[in-house]
């Protein structure tokens, strides 16, 4: 917010971005599964297999927000 807010006073662009809400549920979901994996992977419980398909789910993540943001 207060991003928001020194942007709007000092005349920078402001980006708004449709689905926004939606966007930040899934990082946040995609957030929670990385620090899972990463505790189990501490533990020696989370798989090689595990680690990489929540790199790639992160990856397409951060690509549908790069688009999104311009």
């Amino acid at each position: 917010m207060t991003a928001f807010v020194i942007r709007a006073i000092t005349d920078k662009p402001i980006t708004v971005i449709e689905n926004g809400g939606e966007i930040l549920a899934e990082l946040k979901r995609q957030g929670n599964n990385l620090n899972q994996i990463t505790r189990s992977s501490y533990n020696g419980l989370a798989t090689e297999e595990e680690i990489k398909a929540c790199i790639k789910s992160l990856k397409e993540l951060y690509r549908k927000i790069s688009i999104a943001i311009g």
